[in-house]
């Protein structure tokens, strides 16, 4: 924590956050969000508990299970600052149903020439393609036989797949992220110093 007066106590986190005291001892036991910082008898939440709450309750709402949030938060680094968080819970958008998102539209906005920003948009649209087509094969070809030999049915099947879209989304997210810093890394290295 940076500084004293950014501590909340556990009753100012509830209020802020809307999570329960109960669920945010729970929370700091499965290692959602780090635990409290102590001062005397007394235990403290900063800003980083605030933004580990806001992203917890964020993947609740989209349907994650707490195995698959813990999965989740785990790639988060514990070193993470609540602004690193809050990208986190920027990427989440798209799980949110906002697909008003123009990404030429974006580049372009950045300096990017038109034909990079079509380029960048048409990788997308591949790649987005690629692995709905292989996850539909999965589907189709190991998760589909295990559901109608425990008895499942079609309708469950259609609801597991509608569960699974913003944990596939999370995950594209978290692959990308990891290659782009891979990439940055042997970037860095490759520089004249």
């Amino acid at each position: 924590m940076r500084v004293d007066t950014e501590l909340l106590t556990l009753d100012e986190l509830t209020e802020r956050t809307g999570v329960s005291a109960r669920n945010v001892r729970f929370y700091a036991s499965r290692g959602l969000v780090p635990s409290p910082v102590r001062r005397g008898r007394s235990g403290y939440y900063g800003p980083d508990h605030v933004a580990r709450l806001e992203l917890v309750r964020e993947l609740q709402g989209h349907g994650f299970t707490l195995s698959a949030i813990e999965k989740y938060v785990e790639q988060i680094p514990d070193t993470a600052t609540p602004s690193d968080i809050a990208r986190h819970l920027s990427l989440l958008a798209p799980v949110t149903g906002d697909r008003d998102v123009d990404v030429p539209a974006g580049l372009s906005g950045m300096g990017i020439s038109p034909e990079a920003a079509a380029a960048v948009s048409e990788v997308y649209a591949a790649h987005g393609r690629q692995v709905a087509q292989e996850l539909s094969e999965i589907v189709r070809t190991m998760v589909w036989p295990q559901f109608r030999e425990r008895g499942g049915t079609a309708e469950e099947l259609r609801e597991f797949v509608h569960r699974l879209k913003p944990l596939t989304i999370a995950g594209l997210v978290m692959a990308y992220e990891q290659a782009i810093d891979e990439s940055q890394a042997a970037y860095d290295g490759k520089r004249p110093h």
